[in-house]
């Protein structure tokens, strides 16, 4: 750990050096990088603009433009579509980057990587990234308007039975809905599990399930028993759709399920109005142990981006005897509305106390006491613990323009490398950080547009692994 923290002190003295040269001497080709303060944060909660749908043949039978993407008819499989219904102009909706949340590594085989593409589709990797299968057999998707192809729903989270690498279960989302809620995309959406290496899925959500799923989180002792952090907001489709004020969310925004996803109950997790999950984890060392990052605006049916006026924020809410009960912290945070609606979360596999949050504005927190209480920090976009420092203390993030080290659980930071790829701000910023489970220097980092690196040396030097290009057609 000395040796490589020391080679990092070096690289990062070489990388400040040289990024100060640049800066005394501009030419014709520098680039500026903006800085994180200045990024206009896009998250689940704020949509670019609606795709349109493309007008049929037959005007008289062809359905009013809806507002919201999820206001279109319910997606069959490109053989059935009817020739007077309309199809999905493939839009990202997270304009400028597709998100790649949903990256994961088999804990027992780094040659096994998953990672889940928006509007693309489920990819997967057995070669340590030297060829890519599409993975999609059994997962719901639109008909593309160019007629290319499939168009799939946000990925947000992957999860690995680490019993059963072969068990993966992901989770998709849209907008707000239940399986049985007529003319929404929402029918496509929600979990689905694989037993065969992502050879196949079957969603596995309940009829009442609002199938926003933006997290999953397993019980270390049982996998099959799994929790769902969804968008409760109301739904954003204009009537006859839904009405004002449609909620499908009653008493929180948290699923469990105890069969794997067969049947899925809702958890009274301190339910406030249009409160989203957008992460939730159980404690390595204790399945007792839940948390989850909230994020609160008021949803505006049309598919508008919503607004915080009138929102409860709740930051993170915890449970200690596994969903039971439940408890909301802002202790510490910002008091505007902003810097407590969090974006990502993770926990200290190694340290039960420690946890690092980031919120929608610009600002990241750590806490050394379970969430109970936070301290302000250098806000990351992608983050990670290592699960080889018995300290639980050593982690990795990205700012965006460079890959940072804490050696502290979060509190200081210190730029180790420039982060691979990155160009700016308004082309995206790395999206997720995964540590391998064998290797303690080996680390994966996903960003924009289906962009997946690797590091041998604990994020000094980056290979690519995947690119837009690369994706198998």
């Amino acid at each position: 750990m000395i040796r490589r923290i020391g080679r990092r002190l070096i690289i990062a003295f070489l990388v400040t050096l040289a990024v100060a040269c640049g800066a005394a001497s501009p030419g014709p080709s520098e680039v500026v990088l903006a800085q994180p303060t200045d990024t206009p944060v896009t998250t689940p909660a704020e949509r670019a603009p609606t795709p349109t749908l493309v007008a049929t043949e037959n005007p008289a039978a062809s359905p009013t433009r809806p507002p919201a993407r999820s206001s279109t008819i319910a997606p069959r499989p490109a053989s059935q579509q009817a020739a007077s219904e309309p199809l999905l102009d493939c839009t990202p909706h997270s304009l400028p980057q597709r998100t790649q949340r949903s990256l994961a590594v088999d804990p027992n085989d780094d040659d096994k990587i998953y990672i889940g593409v928006e509007q693309e589709g489920f990819f997967k990797t057995h070669d340590g990234g030297k060829t890519w299968q599409r993975a999609v057999t059994g997962i719901k998707a639109w008909d593309r308007t160019d007629g290319t192809g499939l168009c799939y729903e946000e990925f947000y989270s992957t999860i690995i039975d680490p019993d059963d690498p072969d068990h993966i279960c992901i989770a998709m989302a849209g907008g707000p809905g239940t399986v049985s809620v007529t003319n929404t995309s929402a029918g496509n959406n929600g979990v689905y599990c694989s037993v065969d290496g992502a050879e196949s899925w079957t969603q596995r959500v309940s009829p009442h399930m609002n199938t926003a799923v933006y997290s999953i989180s397993a019980d270390p002792e049982d996998f099959d028993v799994m929790y769902a952090g969804v968008n409760g907001g109301s739904c954003s489709n204009l009537p006859p759709v839904c009405d004002p004020d449609t909620y499908f969310n009653s008493v929180g925004s948290v699923y469990q399920t105890k069969d794997g996803g067969l049947t899925w109950s809702e958890l009274n997790t301190l339910a406030a109005r249009d409160v989203r999950v957008i992460s939730v984890r159980v404690h390595p060392l204790d399945p007792h142990l839940i948390v989850a990052a909230t994020f609160s605006k008021v949803t505006v049916q049309g598919g508008n981006a919503g607004n915080f006026e009138g929102s409860t924020q709740l930051g993170l809410i915890r449970s200690q005897d596994g969903g039971k009960t439940w408890s909301s912290s802002v202790n510490g945070m910002n008091d505007s509305p902003r810097e407590q609606a969090l974006l990502g979360l993770e926990i200290s596999p190694r340290n039960r106390s420690r946890l690092y949050v980031t919120a929608s504005s610009n600002t990241s927190y750590w806490s050394s006491d379970s969430g109970e209480t936070f301290h302000p920090s250098r806000r990351m976009t992608a983050f990670v613990f290592d699960p080889f420092d018995s300290a639980g203390l050593h982690m990795l993030g990205s700012n965006g323009e460079s890959i940072q080290e804490s050696t502290d659980g979060g509190e200081t930071w210190g730029m180790i490398s420039a982060t691979p790829g990155f160009v700016s701000f308004q082309s995206g910023v790395p999206t997720a950080l995964v540590w391998s489970g064998n290797d303690p220097d080996k680390v994966f980092l996903s960003g924009p547009y289906a962009t997946l690196y690797v590091s041998p040396d604990g994020g000094v030097t980056w290979s690519q692994l995947l690119s837009a290009e690369r994706l198998p057609k």
